[in-house]
C-alpha cells in the first residue's frame, strides 16, 4: 500500500489560523482564513481597543480571503501606529499585508481595509498612507494623542513613560498629516459614525471637510434611541457595515453619498401612550444570566423587570425569587441592580431604558430550611407606586447546572430557556452494580479526611472537570452530613479499570479531597461510614468507602 497522504480536505477547510510573522522590526500578529470558492479579494480587519481581532464572529459570511491583524506589538498597543512613539510599527504591519498580497495575486484595489474605533483610525491610516482605494471606518479617533493620554494602558503603550505632552501633540497631527499629504482622491470611502456617541463631535467631525473631497465618500449617520455609547454604533450600524463589505469585496462599490441609517426621531407622546399601554399587560420579564454556588449559598444574578414605563416615569421596583412545590410558595428578597444596555436587549417599538432592571441574591441562598423535593423557580416584581405586583417564571438563554452538597442534601439548579428548577434530594443515591467504583485512599488524621478514588459510570464520557460532581458523605447514627470532593484528571489510575471493548474517555473519572483534605473538626465524636456520592446528569450514585471514628478533640 502507498503510505498515507495528507488529506486535501484538511488543506482546503476554511477556518481562521493564528500565527506570528516577523515583518522589519517587529513581530506581527494576526489570524488569516482563506477565501471559500473564487472570491479573491482579501479583507484586512483592524481592532478596536479592548479586542483582539476585529468584528469577532460577523464577518463569519464573507466569502473572501480574510487577514485580520491584532495591534499587539511588545506586549502592548500601539493604534497600528507607534509604539512607544516608535513609528516603525506600520510599516511591519504592511509589509504583512504585502505579503499576503503576493501570495493571493491581489492587486491594491482588491484589498479593503475595515476597522472600527481604533480599528477605524487604522482603516484610514493605511488606507492613505499606502494607497488603497477601499476604507471602511466607523467611529475613528482623530486625535490620537489625545484618545490615547490616560486610556488605561494604551496611554503609555503609544505615548511613552509619563505620557508627555509633547508626544500627545506629535500623534494628534497624525491623522491630519495624513490626510493632508494624501492627493489621489480616487478612493472608496465609507465612514459610519453617530450623533448619539459622544466621540461624533469630539473625533469624527473632524474629518468631514478632507474626506468629503474623496470621489467616492460616504458617510453613513446612524440615528437610533438605542445608540447612546461609543461601541453601540458598530452594533445598531453592522447590517449597513455588512452590506458595504459584501458589495466591495466582490468588485462593487455603492455610492450612497451623505445618508442616514436608522429611524426617525421618536415622537414622545406615541412613546409614552405605547410604554403606559404596556405596562398595564399583564406580562413580566425574569431571565438568569449567572448561577454560581459560593461557600454553600447559590449566588444568582440576572434581569427581571416589569416591561414598559408609567406616565410619570421610571418607578421603583423590588423583587423576590419564588420557590414552588405542590401549592406552596417560599419567597427570598432580591437586590436590584443597575443594567445599562437593556434598552438594546429589550426594545418593543419605543425606547425604554430599564436602568434598574437587574437583579441579585442577598448574599448567598442555603435552602437550609427547604424540604426535599423539585421545586419550579419564578421571580416576582412589585412597583408599589402603581399597585402592580407580577411573577413570572425565571428562564435562562443558556443551560445551566449547578450542584451543591448541603448537609443530608444535595441541591440541584438546572434549566434553560424553557424555565429553571431547583432540586433538593438525599445526598446518598444509588447503589449500583453498574458504576466503576475503587478507594485508593480513605483516612482521617487530625479532624481531617484524606480519601481519593476511581468512580466514574461507564458509557458516560468522563473527559472534562464538569462531568460530575462528587461528594464525601459522612452518615453518623444521628445525622448525615456532606463535603465537595474535586474532579482530577488521572488516567493512570482510571484506565486499568476501563471494561476491554469500552470506547468511552473517563480520565477524569477520578475524586480527590485534594492534598489538605477536609476539615470536619466541626462534627461530633463517633462512628462515620465514610460514602462517595457521584452526582451526574440526572443521576445519583452512592458508593461505601470505609469507616472512621472521630475521637473527641482534647
Amino acid at each position: 500500500m502507498p503510505p498515507l497522504s495528507p488529506n486535501y480536505a484538511t488543506h482546503m477547510a476554511r477556518s481562521y489560523k493564528e500565527s506570528v510573522e516577523v515583518h522589519g522590526k517587529w513581530p506581527v500578529e494576526f489570524e488569516f482564513r482563506a477565501a471559500q470558492g473564487d472570491h479573491r479579494h482579501l479583507l484586512v480587519v483592524f481592532s478596536s481597543v479592548g479586542s483582539k481581532y476585529g468584528f469577532g464572529g460577523a464577518l463569519d459570511t464573507v466569502k473572501c480571503n480574510v487577514l485580520r491583524i491584532r495591534d499587539h506589538f511588545d506586549g502592548a498597543a500601539s493604534y497600528y501606529v507607534a509604539r512607544n512613539m516608535d513609528f516603525s510599527v506600520s510599516d511591519s504591519v504592511h509589509a504583512l499585508i504585502q505579503d499576503f498580497m503576493r501570495r493571493l495575486r491581489v492587486t491594491r484595489d482588491e484589498v479593503t481595509l475595515l476597522g472600527a474605533s481604533k480599528g477605524g483610525s487604522a482603516a484610514l491610516y493605511y488606507g492613505l498612507k499606502y494607497d488603497y482605494k477601499n476604507i471602511v471606518a466607523s467611529t475613528p479617533q482623530y486625535f490620537l494623542g489625545s484618545y490615547s493620554k490616560g486610556h488605561g494602558q494604551l496611554g503609555d503603550a503609544v505615548l511613552g513613560a509619563g505620557q508627555p505632552d509633547e508626544n500627545v501633540a506629535v500623534m494628534d497631527e497624525v491623522m491630519k498629516d495624513v490626510l493632508a499629504a494624501d492627493t489621489d482622491l480616487k478612493r472608496n470611502v465609507y465612514l459610519v459614525s453617530s450623533p448619539g456617541d459622544y466621540q461624533y463631535e469630539q473625533e469624527v467631525v473632524h474629518y468631514l471637510p478632507a474626506l468629503r473631497a474623496y470621489e467616492n465618500f460616504n458617510f453613513l449617520s446612524v440615528e437610533s434611541p438605542t445608540v447612546r455609547r461609543h461601541e453601540e454604533v458598530v452594533r445598531q450600524a453592522l447590517p449597513s457595515i455588512l452590506s458595504i463589505v459584501y458589495a466591495v469585496t466582490e468588485g462593487v462599490a455603492p455610492r450612497w453619498g451623505e445618508v442616514t441609517v436608522g429611524s426617525e426621531p421618536e415622537d414622545p407622546e406615541a412613546a409614552a401612550e405605547y410604554l403606559a399601554e404596556l405596562r398595564e399587560q399583564d406580562t413580566a420579564l425574569a431571565v438568569l444570566t449567572r448561577a454560581v454556588f459560593v461557600d454553600g449559598g447559590l449566588d444568582l444574578k440576572g434581569r427581571a423587570f416589569l416591561p414598559g414605563q408609567a406616565a410619570g416615569g421610571p418607578a421603583e421596583e423590588s423583587k423576590r425569587l419564588v420557590l414552588e412545590k405542590d401549592g406552596r410558595t417560599w419567597a427570598y428578597p432580591l437586590r436590584t441592580t443597575g443594567e445599562p444596555r437593556l434598552y438594546r436587549d429589550y426594545f418593543d417599538e419605543y425606547f425604554c431604558e430599564y436602568a434598574r432592571g437587574g437583579f441579585a441574591t442577598q448574599g448567598e441562598l442555603t435552602f437550609a430550611e427547604l424540604p426535599q423535593g423539585t421545586y419550579d423557580v419564578s421571580v416576582s416584581v412589585t412597583s408599589e407606586s402603581e399597585g402592580i405586583s407580577r411573577r413570572t417564571r425565571l428562564v435562562s438563554a443558556a443551560a445551566v447546572d449547578r450542584r451543591q452538597a448541603c448537609g443530608d442534601s444535595e441541591v440541584l439548579f438546572r434549566g434553560g430557556k424553557g424555565g429553571v428548577k431547583l432540586v433538593k434530594r438525599g445526598i446518598v443515591g444509588v447503589d449500583s452494580a453498574g458504576v466503576v467504583f475503587s478507594v485508593e485512599k480513605a483516612e482521617e488524621s487530625g479532624r481531617r479526611i484524606h480519601t481519593e478514588g476511581v468512580l466514574y459510570l461507564p458509557g458516560r464520557n468522563a473527559d472534562r472537570e464538569t462531568h460530575a460532581s462528587y461528594y464525601l458523605v459522612l452518615e453518623g447514627k444521628s445525622a448525615v452530613h456532606s463535603y465537595a470532593l474535586s474532579p482530577q484528571k488521572n488516567p493512570r489510575s482510571v484506565r486499568p479499570h476501563k471494561h476491554k471493548g469500552d470506547l468511552g474517555t473517563y480520565d477524569f473519572g477520578y475524586f480527590t479531597s485534594g492534598p489538605a483534605g477536609i476539615d470536619v473538626s466541626g462534627l461530633p465524636a463517633g462512628k462515620y461510614n465514610l460514602l462517595v456520592s457521584m452526582s451526574t446528569g440526572g443521576a445519583l450514585f452512592t458508593k461505601k468507602a470505609g469507616k472512621v471514628t472521630l475521637k473527641k478533640p482534647r
